[in-house]
């Protein structure tokens, strides 16, 4: 009996020791005012909260700076070795800066530098002026690119984030989007190896060296970090775009509003722990489905017309749950002519445990003719001409 008593009273003891354990634990979880984490080859996101809020995005402005400069040297309209004289107005930012005098010159590749890896305004503006013409032409660029990319809850009304929540603003989620876009293969080459620079210089062996410390914590321990970029300003708070790749998935985090540094690394981490830990890519899209049989036409030229699927090269779904997924197919018994090349004659699904993981249309292959009077006369004396 006394042994009995022990045990409950120790079970009793373990069970408030677990409760207070758990709620100190869910007291200093990170907090921030928004969160996205997605897969950047598909865009899924995984995990998210107050994502499309608009909020002031600090430096994370500059990603889209950074993917301007990007396409321009791709396109070959600019080189990381041409050099850029420094404005009277560049010069005159403040914040974090590199000090640039007026009418100095730096390469486009030092600048990006500094921008990439110590969020320097001047270097931004300088940038800007250089591409844009002027910070408002560059400005002008800035929007363009994010209607194009579908950013639809972005404005930008200057190059560097500073604060102006009723005019310069955007979402967690539109911060994915031109992250992604950074990403892309090309665009992320330019600024590879600045990303995960921790410590660098420029003006390096001169009386103005400067140093540049990277503020991105993550580059220096987190398995598979490939940047990209933090930001801070006394409205935004503590913000951060994180991007890594372990095996054949990249996921891109983004945090913003964050009361400090540590909580912006530490959500950041936990965002990407557990889209590693518990989702993967699915590669084999369509490769369990049969092919299509052509689908009948009524009141065409031709009888029947072929369908097929539109099918991305990969999707995420949970760990391990591969062999779970099933497809359904919507499809009439048959359609009625015209019919025009990839027009949409049903839907597709991936499902997974019901839920669709993935849903895109089942298009015609090539077009069908209606049968007109004129065709059908046409049809009739060439088959009894035999023509």
């Amino acid at each position: 009996m006394k042994k009995f008593t022990f045990i409950m009273v120790m079970i009793i003891l373990l069970g408030n020791i677990w409760v207070v354990f758990a709620e100190n634990a869910e007291q200093h979880l990170p907090d921030a005012k928004a969160y996205i984490l997605v897969e950047n080859s598909t865009g899924q996101v995984l995990s998210e909260s107050n994502a499309d809020e608009r909020l002031s995005p600090a430096s994370l402005t500059k990603i889209m700076l950074l993917l301007l400069v990007a396409e321009e040297v791709n396109a070959g309209r600019l080189s990381m070795d041409e050099t850029v004289a420094a404005s009277s107005h560049a010069s005159s930012m403040g914040g974090s800066v590199i000090w640039l005098e007026p009418g100095e010159v730096m390469s486009v590749d030092d600048l990006v530098k500094a921008v990439v890896i110590s969020s320097a305004n001047d270097a931004t503006v300088a940038l800007a002026e250089y591409i844009g013409g002027s910070e408002e032409g560059f400005v002008k660029l800035m929007n363009q690119k994010a209607y194009v990319l579908g950013m639809t809850n972005t404005n930008f009304v200057n190059a560097v984030g500073y604060d102006d929540l009723e005019r310069h603003y955007t979402t967690a989620r539109d911060v994915a989007i031109m992250s992604r876009a950074l990403m892309r293969e090309k665009n992320y080459a330019v600024f590879s190896e600045h990303m995960l620079t921790r410590l660098c210089s420029v003006r390096t062996g001169t009386e103005r060296e400067t140093q540049l410390l990277n503020t991105n914590n993550l580059i220096t321990y987190y398995k598979g970090i490939e940047g990209i970029k933090t930001g801070t300003t006394d409205d935004a708070g503590y913000c951060l775009s994180a991007a890594a790749m372990r095996g054949d998935m990249r996921l891109i985090s983004v945090v913003m509003g964050c009361e400090n540094n540590y909580d912006r690394v530490d959500l950041s981490e936990q965002l990407l722990d557990y889209g590693f830990a518990n989702y993967e890519l699915y590669n084999d899209c369509g490769e369990n489905i049969k092919p299509f049989e052509n689908l009948q036409v009524l009141g065409g030229v031709e009888r029947d017309v072929a369908i097929i699927p539109s099918l991305p090269g990969a999707i995420v779904i949970p760990k391990g749950r591969a062999g779970d997924i099933k497809y359904e197919i919507y499809l009439p018994k048959r359609v009625t002519a015209p019919i025009v090349r990839n027009q949409p004659i049903g839907t597709i699904a991936a499902t997974l445990d019901g839920k669709s993981v993935y849903e895109s249309y089942i298009t015609a292959a090539r077009p069908a003719r209606k049968l007109t009077f004129s065709r059908t006369l046409t049809y009739m004396i060439g088959r009894f001409f035999g023509i």
